[in-house]
């Protein structure tokens, strides 16, 4: 795949703009097209999405605060390089929140459920990292969505797409995600016996095992410039 197919793709008339724009940065950043450390321009993107400046710089300004991007005068927005420290801060404040959804969770409804089966079998087929990223958040968030709160949901999604820059890097170099469905199977089984503390504490060793993974990738790799 080149990096042009990475790109980010004109916004279609019928869009919510600012939600397009968003959706389409943040793709661009899962799918590898700004890396760690790039550097991200108003004007490229203006040309690329075909809109003005002001919903890109709201969007770039909502990255730049959910801790994806940072800025310096001058030298505009760049995709944050990845960082030790954030990941044990971050994981573990993850874990805790999904933990906390699934404990409060109500018995997911049949479209839950099916939603869950089917996107864990996908899941466990496929080899790509950013589809299974995709499919990984799909599943987590129906998990965080069967709790009917909003904040939840909101700030475990947010805590994901800044999370991704270290979930995408390792994924792409560390195939073996074995005990990752190996763990979502177990929580998937508590959840259908509607053993809700079970699943919360095997999704929170979930994340605790996810983050000794990373920090120990990251720890052997060559360090960014």
């Amino acid at each position: 795949m080149s990096t042009s197919d990475l790109a980010p793709q004109a916004i279609q008339r019928n869009e919510p703009l600012r939600e397009a724009v968003y959706a389409r940065i943040v793709d661009s950043i899962l799918s590898g097209h700004y890396a760690p450390g790039a550097s991200i321009t108003e004007a490229a993107l203006s040309r690329a999405l075909q809109v003005s400046r002001t919903p890109i710089r709201e969007a770039l300004l909502r990255l730049e605060s959910e801790g994806v991007l940072s800025s310096a005068l001058a030298r505009g927005f760049t995709v944050r390089s990845l960082d030790r420290r954030e990941v044990t801060e971050l994981y573990p404040i993850l874990g805790a929140l999904e933990g906390l959804a699934i404990r409060t969770a109500h018995a997911p409804n049949a479209a839950t459920m099916d939603t869950l089966h089917r996107t864990l079998d996908e899941l466990e087929a496929c080899d790509d990292a950013v589809r299974r990223w995709r499919l990984d958040t799909v599943w987590h968030g129906a998990l965080v969505a069967a709790s009917g709160n909003q904040h939840l949901l909101s700030l475990t999604t947010q805590l994901r797409v800044n999370l991704s820059r270290y979930e995408l890097a390792y994924m792409r170099e560390t195939r073996s995600r074995a005990t990752a469905d190996q763990q979502h199977r177990e929580t998937l089984a508590a959840v259908v016996a509607r053993d809700f503390p079970r699943a919360a504490n095997v999704v929170e060793e979930h994340w605790r095992q996810g983050m000794e993974l990373v920090l120990a990738w990251l720890d052997h790799k060559p360090a960014q410039a």
